[in-house]
């Protein structure tokens, strides 16, 4: 596993891709940096990040026979791994809001973004992203966003936080061989982790539609597709994809 860090770059995450394209490798790789000048958010949002306070970092992985429809599940794990990674820094009421950004509380601490690329049912490279307010204290275009340093009150050593987390990853030995399909036992206990660290599950919360209609509705579960499942105020029970509805912060 080769870990590469850059002075600054529009997105890491289109940096792997570049490489990918340029020299075919199949090996995993985390590129990381504290001035990324360009960053992708979900839902076609831009994550603006201010220079040296903050870290963006990818990772991509060639997985070994993963269907398309499981890449959610990939998902799930990434998004536990720096949940429970942020956990060691004894960062507090940490969960993950559909789909997978990490909250502290009621604010937005790290956006992370998956981008798959596909050779007929099966997934032939993943790209996931962080991106982890650090010491960032400004964020006035952004109500809901956080940082470590605002909620602690301690600035943090970036380049420290990105040696814990490559070391997080080398203890699961992620190499080209062994991030490979989940069976039925082991989604079963990630599905149990993601559902116990799940923001505002089994309580009532807002949505916003793709059609702008703003309701109500309890938070059940999300399926291994990630497709959620919800119950309304009247009890009708739905299920919605992450372009359907979004979650509405207060």
């Amino acid at each position: 596993m080769n870990l590469i860090k850059l002075d600054a770059i529009n997105s890491t995450n289109e940096y792997l891709k570049n490489i990918i394209q340029k020299n075919k490798s199949k090996n995993t790789q985390v590129v990381y940096t504290f001035n990324q000048t360009e960053g992708k958010g979900q839902r076609g949002k831009v994550w603006n990040s201010q220079p040296e306070k903050n870290i963006a970092l990818s990772i991509v992985f060639f997985p070994k026979k993963i269907k398309v429809d499981h890449q959610f599940v990939l998902s799930m794990h990434f998004s536990l791994f720096i949940l429970n990674t942020l956990k060691s820094l004894k960062i507090p009421n940490l969960k993950i809001k559909w789909p997978n950004d990490i909250m502290s509380g009621n604010t937005k601490i790290c956006g992370i973004l998956n981008e798959t690329k596909v050779k007929g049912s099966f997934i032939e490279s993943f790209i996931i992203g962080f991106g982890i307010n650090v010491n960032q204290v400004n964020f006035s275009d952004l109500p809901n966003a956080s940082s470590l340093k605002l909620i602690r009150n301690i600035d943090y050593d970036l380049q420290g936080i990105v040696s814990l987390i490559f070391q997080n990853f080398k203890k699961y030995d992620y190499s080209t061989n062994t991030l490979k399909e989940f069976s039925e036992n082991e989604f079963q206990k990630l599905n149990h982790q993601y559902h116990l660290n799940l923001y505002k599950k089994g309580e009532f919360v807002q949505f916003i539609s793709y059609e702008k209609e703003i309701f109500c509705a309890k938070i059940l579960e999300v399926n291994k597709k990630g497709v959620i499942k919800v119950q309304k105020e009247d009890k009708t029970i739905m299920v919605y994809n992450f372009q359907e509805i979004q979650m509405i912060i207060k």
